[in-house]
């Protein structure tokens, strides 16, 4: 048996893995889809390539906040480090379970789509998918168990393959396929302001994950240096590629033929490789959606291990092997995902977070301003360009964009709010429990 300790984790990891992780967890089967479903409602090439860039100046501004929380308290955890800093045990537990909830409905998520495209390219894994995403779930999950070094190899690996096939795609739309819908880029119909918010939102869950370089700042080499640059390296390439991959859609078959498309990728690359287009696309799909789900499979376990350290769960859940892995919480995160996956539970999580991670921002932007106030004195490697002017610019954004998907999303309104209900009284229960054990 390996030896096990409680709370250490292994000091490992760079800028490299930074990049690679943030860029892993935020592209995924989104970029495969949202296209059409964009251009279905906002019927415009330039508001639509628009809106992919405030996606970026929107991650970009909170981005600034959150690198400095992030070099200033080095914590595993993520935004739930923040929350809990500021507002104790119930804003802790609200950011701390919206992010989990996020993230094992993205590994979740992408192991189906991961099933859904191997019978195009293995014809007998047909009507075995909810085996097949369960199976991959246990080989990534087996993967990060083992230790940080496996975890970050397979993330390393599927986040290069990834960005060459979309750099690869970009090329290949804009050299070798003829354009049939060139005529739709100066087309600006008339869209309404509920088009322009449903599209966002979509945008907006689309980029959730930037900041997951965040969640091992205890486990980076050098937080105070890596974490800048691996947070802002990875949106400016997130956002070229989300830029150039729209574009290069929208540019090729239209804004119609992108709306008239559930796959739209599949569509181009019939143009590239003819026959062999469905067993391209079936690939590249998969290496995209591994990437994906290996990125959320190791981010959610270190939200239990910071609940754990905080007493807001068992300690068990800080039990860390050998390898660096906390594999408890792992195991926990592992039967909630699986049971997303087999179940298609996921689905309902998976379409409420764009609400959800506004909701968890906005409390962490303000989390900052409260720690900036309550500790002038704690050391901060890197500090917010233009405070307090950009630090509230952000904050201003994201409550308005939480209160337009809240009056959009209805459902999703709610189960915030629920959320928020639930933690409160749980929050004073376990300060109740850690006063009565001292």
């Amino acid at each position: 048996m390996p030896r096990i300790s409680h709370g250490h984790l292994l000091r490992l990891l760079g800028v490299g893995f930074g990049v690679a992780v943030g860029f892993g967890e935020v592209i995924g089967s989104g970029i495969l889809r949202s296209p059409s479903v964009i251009a279905g409602t906002v019927h415009a090439f330039w508001p639509i390539i628009a809106l992919w860039c405030l996606g970026a100046i929107n991650a970009l501004l909170s981005a600034n906040i959150v690198v400095e929380l992030g070099t200033s308290v080095p914590r595993a955890g993520g935004p739930y480090v923040f929350a809990h800093r500021a507002f104790g045990d119930a804003g802790g537990l609200i950011v701390g379970w919206t992010v989990f909830s996020s993230h094992s409905a993205g590994s979740a998520a992408a192991s189906v789509v991961f099933a859904d495209f191997l019978p195009l390219a293995i014809p007998a894994t047909q009507g075995h998918e909810a085996a097949v995403a369960v199976g991959l779930q246990a080989l990534l999950y087996a993967t990060n168990i083992a230790g940080l070094r496996e975890g970050r190899a397979m993330q390393g690996a599927t986040s290069i393959l990834k960005a060459l096939l979309l750099f690869g795609f970009v090329f290949a739309a804009a050299w070798l396929v003829p354009s049939k819908g060139a005529a739709a880029l100066t087309a600006m119909p008339p869209i309404g302001f509920a088009a322009l918010v449903g599209a966002y939102q979509l945008i907006k869950g689309a980029y959730t994950g930037w900041d997951a370089a965040i969640y091992f700042s205890e486990e980076s080499v050098a937080p105070s240096q890596s974490l800048p640059r691996a947070v802002f390296i990875g949106i400016a390439v997130t956002t070229f590629l989300y830029v150039a991959v729209n574009a290069m859609l929208l540019h090729v078959l239209g804004i119609a033929g992108t709306a008239a498309s559930s796959l739209p990728f599949a569509t181009v690359l019939a143009r590239v490789a003819g026959s062999g287009a469905s067993l391209l696309f079936a690939i590249g799909g998969m290496i995209i959606v591994i990437g994906c789900a290996n990125a959320n499979i190791m981010l959610a376990p270190r939200v239990l291990f910071a609940l754990a350290r905080d007493r807001l769960l068992p300690g068990v859940f800080e039990s860390v092997n050998t390898g660096g892995s906390p594999y408890i919480a792992f195991l926990l995160s592992a039967v909630v995902s699986m049971a997303l996956a087999s179940t298609g539970a996921f689905a309902l999580v998976f379409g409420l977070i764009a609400t959800l991670s506004t909701m968890a921002a906005v409390i962490v932007e303000i989390s900052y301003f409260v720690v900036r106030w309550r500790e002038p004195e704690l050391a901060r490697p890197y500090r917010a360009i233009l405070y307090p002017w950009l630090p509230a610019l952000a904050l201003a954004i994201d409550v308005v964009l939480l209160v337009l998907f809240a009056a959009h999303d209805h459902r999703g309104a709610l189960f915030a709010a629920a959320m928020c209900a639930l933690c409160i009284p749980l929050g004073l229960l376990a300060r109740r429990a850690r006063a009565a054990a001292a």
